[in-house]
């Protein structure tokens, strides 16, 4: 024992970097090897020899290693552990559950040793070692008592992960990327700074500060990249936890997991474990039922737990759902009253949403003893805690009998964020970006008469909706939890103070006095918190700016809402707000719910959300919002003409600026010093449309004329405010402006040239707006089209008549088209017939779903050429499949 430590202890002293790699890729072979493991013991009677290949490699690297460096226990734990699994490899045994079992603890016991090598040769193997040596001598036990229940796991078929390249890669110590990090966060700083200095009359001193302002978003893009991880190294580890866990407690459980490629920042991703660890064990330990239970239920034996992590809005979503037993809600109840925590009236004001969120408050747990594994609500407001402490939000669910899910929002980086920066009381505030829906503005009278007051809480109806309103300098003067009080006082005080102003802004003898009367104007931010929106009131809205988040002091932190703190360009310092620890401390969550409940009434199927603008001073014209990416503002002085077109710089992209009168027959617009340019989505050439004045953005069932003002450009009139309005063609603005950029003809074009009869769609969409548009998209290319407007009248129609194509939006009233598509493929008639997903769902969690339930496409809305060339594609499929036939 004396020499083998006189061996390790000089390897450590002489070569630090050695033991350090090897510990590196022994613990990546063990990590990726514990789920090869399970897929064998899933296997069982037919194990697949690539696996059974690999762990074996995996081994016998840790074996050769080990016995290089000195390592003896580690060396002679590996060699039992090969020495059984040549054996499995040679068709000699099966990978059973107790080879299995045996073959893990091993993994275990080496990832121990593998935490302190310097007294690796300490730890004592003896227990595993001779129940591996027995296996491998022996084999199992030939009596069994009953069959034990085994958690299993149901994944997207193996594929074996690339083995390192260790030619391109290279290890990086991560003291030297958290360095990194903090002087790509100083270089922002920097040039933030240098923005806010530039000489704009001299055109070398902006495109000096262009430069840098592109070389330092890539470099921080680089540098973060270097920090991000797939989230698969933490719920990859689940499979194990499932099983063991099942066969602990007697349950029959199946886990299934998507998105384990999402990527997350490291710190991030380490904060993740202890919270999405205690999540599963509540599943196990308290969601899934026994088999008799689930039985009795009348659901299956196993019982599933899914986990999907995906990107969405500039954030990762990870949601985890069980078909357990979901949480009592009437134990709920009963419990927070013998706890004193609510009285039977406050209980009854609250909501089923409301009532849930209780298993959050500390201490609280639905179990009535504890046991080894978590019970509901137990250590819950930990989870909520952590995930809080990250920038991140939680939202949870759970149906009596049918299970519970919880949805976990995540930042991708804490380091350098953008934010918008607004100012209060006379401070700067940094709001980030994930957090922000839209600004609003409102002026003169409307500041008075448009914010309304609703259960004692101030309030502004966004486009039919009804908004919380939380005023930020009250916040700031109020270091106390918000009570039902506080805000009645609050909204108390500012309707008086807007009944004085009005008053005195009251016309006078002499009109021209209010003419010169200063503007009055009051802004809010509209914020997301969860499902949940309000509109954050502030002196003033700055811009947009790209942040580096700086730790607060403790005492700062306590006050529950700051998130942290930043340096902003001009050198002074802006605390970040907590959009969630706003929401909580002035207790507007409650108040929204209320209202939601008040505002049923005015929820409509066909609404569709529309921009309304001028470019020239006579004509209202229009664009469906979810077809426009961003408006931008911009200085006249800054376009550039090339040959006869202009062009601006957009986010360091040169954008062609297209005038609607130079195309259309519509009044000429008349240049500002500052304009705005319309930024449209899914274009593959940067284009931007030049409007003169912003009217309004509006939600209205669109229903569009076709015909009473035809104009090429145009989709059609609707009258919206009373106004008759043009609804402008986007992609044919552009074929238009350069009639290169045209696309080619389609599938249609081609089958009536050769004379065959046009193809026949049917088209599923719920809102007016969009059932126009991609009809007039089809029947432009020649198809022959029939619209319907949700999933049952679609089912109706394929009973009545034959169609070629399927295109179908997702999310629609009666019957949505997952459920329609089902339908179909289950039908006996025209069950394969191709169909289209066109959504503006654009994650990977609904595309799965489409293509599972029968979706051959998946297509968001609406790039107009890349949506022809995939209904061309089913056309031709459908051609080659006739053909072959």
């Amino acid at each position: 024992m004396g020499n083998e430590r006189e061996t390790i202890d000089d390897i450590l002293l002489n070569d630090p970097e050695m033991v350090e790699a090897f510990v590196a890729e022994a613990k990546e072979h063990l990590d990726s090897i514990e789920d090869d493991f399970l897929a064998l013991e899933r296997q069982k009677n037919d194990p697949e020899q690539a696996l059974l290949d690999k762990v074996f490699r995996a081994i016998h690297s840790v074996k050769g290693a080990a016995g290089f460096l000195g390592l003896s226990k580690m060396s002679d734990l590996t060699h039992i552990m090969e020495a059984l699994l040549t054996k499995m490899r040679g068709g000699q045994i099966l990978p059973e559950s107790e080879y299995i079992d045996s073959l893990l603890a091993g993994v275990d016991l080496l990832t121990t040793m593998l935490q302190n090598i310097a007294l690796s040769n300490d730890v004592d193997i003896k227990v595993v070692y001779d129940q591996l040596a027995s296996l491998y001598e022996h084999g199992p036990a030939q009596q069994k008592k009953k069959e034990e229940p085994v958690a299993s796991e149901k994944k997207a078929p193996l594929v074996e992960k690339s083995e390192l390249d260790l030619g391109n890669t290279v290890r990086i110590n991560v003291d030297i990327l958290d360095r990194l990090m903090v002087q790509a966060g100083e270089l922002v700083l920097i040039r933030n700074q240098h923005l806010l200095t530039v000489n704009e009359s001299d055109p070398l001193s902006r495109s000096i500060a262009h430069r840098l302002d592109l070389i330092t978003s890539e470099l921080q893009e680089t540098i973060i990249s270097t920090r991000m991880q797939p989230i698969g190294k933490v719920i990859d580890k689940f499979p194990r936890i499932v099983r063991d866990l099942g066969k602990s407690l007697g349950k029959q459980i199946q886990i299934e997991i998507t998105g384990s490629s999402a990527e997350l920042d490291k710190t991030i991703l380490e904060s993740l474990t202890d919270p999405l660890t205690h999540i599963i064990r509540n599943c196990c330990g308290h969601g899934i039922e026994t088999p008799e239970d689930r039985v009795r239920a009348g659901k299956p034996k196993t019982g599933l737990i899914r986990i999907s992590a995906y990107h969405e809005a500039g954030r990762v979503n990870i949601k985890i759902s069980d078909d357990g037993r979901g949480v009592d809600i009437v134990r709920i109840r009963r419990i927070v009253v013998e706890k004193g925590l609510k009285s039977e009236s406050e209980l009854e004001q609250m909501t089923h949403q409301d009532i849930l969120n209780l298993v959050f408050l500390p201490g609280f747990s639905t179990m009535e003893k504890a046991d080894g594994v978590s019970g509901r609500g137990v250590g819950m407001d930990v989870v909520k805690t952590c995930i809080e402490k990250i920038g991140g939000s939680l939202e949870f669910e759970s149906k009596t009998g049918e299970g519970t899910t919880i949805l976990l929002q995540l930042p991708l980086t804490l380091a350098i964020i953008p934010s918008i920066i607004v100012t209060a009381g006379g401070y700067m505030y940094a709001i980030p970006q994930v957090s922000l829906v839209e600004l609003v503005t409102l002026y003169d009278e409307d500041v008075s008469i448009q914010i309304e007051r609703a259960d004692e809480q101030e309030v502004y109806r966004l486009r039919g909706r009804l908004l919380p309103i939380v005023r930020l300098t009250e916040v700031l003067m109020r270091p106390k939890l918000f009570t039902r009080e506080t805000r009645a006082e609050i909204a108390e005080k500012y309707f008086q103070q807007g009944m004085a102003e009005h008053t005195v802004a009251q016309p006078t003898a002499d009109p021209g006095d209010s003419a010169e009367a200063d503007e009055v104007s009051l802004s809010f931010v509209v914020l997301k918190v969860g499902n949940n929106h309000y509109g954050l009131v502030v002196d003033r809205i700055i811009g947009t700016e790209e942040i580096v988040v700086k730790p607060l002091h403790p005492v700062v932190k306590q006050l529950g809402i700051y998130a942290g703190a930043t340096i902003m360009g001009n050198g002074k310092t802006a605390l970040i707000l907590d959009v969630g620890g706003i929401a909580r401390h002035t207790g507007i969550t409650l108040a929204e719910r209320i209202m939601e409940e008040r505002e049923k009434e005015l929820k409509t199927e066909d609404l569709q959300s529309v921009l309304l603008f001028k470019s020239g001073p006579k004509e209202q014209l229009a664009l469906s919002l979810p077809l426009i990416r961003r408006i931008e503002p911009i200085k006249i002085k800054d376009v550039e003409l090339i040959g006869d077109k202009e062009y601006i710089s957009v986010d360091g992209v040169s954008t062609l600026i297209i005038r609607l009168d130079h195309l259309l027959k519509v009044s000429p617009i008349v240049d500002q010093e500052e304009m705005y340019l319309i930024l449209p989505r899914h274009l593959k050439r940067p284009v931007g449309i030049l409007m003169s004045m912003f009217v309004d953005v509006v939600d209205t069932a669109v229903d569009l004329d076709l015909s009473s003002y035809k104009a090429d450009g145009f989709l059609g009139t609707a009258i919206i405010n009373n106004f008759m309005t043009l609804f402008l063609d986007i992609y044919r603005l552009v074929e238009m402006l350069d009639p290169a950029t045209a696309g080619h003809p389609h599938a249609l074009s081609e089958t009536a040239s050769a004379g065959r009869s046009p193809g026949r769609i049917l088209l599923l969409e719920d809102i007016a707006f969009f059932r126009h548009l991609i009809k007039g998209y089809l029947e432009a290319e020649g198809y022959v089209v029939v619209d319907v407007k949700n999933g049952q009248q679609g089912l109706e129609q394929l009973e009545e008549n034959e169609f070629d194509l399927i295109v179908s939006d997702l999310e629609m009233p009666i019957m949505d088209g997952w459920t329609f598509i089902k339908n179909v493929r289950q039908s006996i008639r025209q069950s394969d017939i191709p169909a289209v997903a066109l959504t503006s769902l654009d994650t990977d969690e609904s595309r799965k779903k489409s293509m599972e339930n029968g979706f051959d496409f998946y297509e968001v809305k609406l790039e107009r050429e890349h949506f022809l060339e995939i209904v061309a594609t089913a056309f031709t499929k459908i051609r080659d499949k006739a053909v072959s036939a």
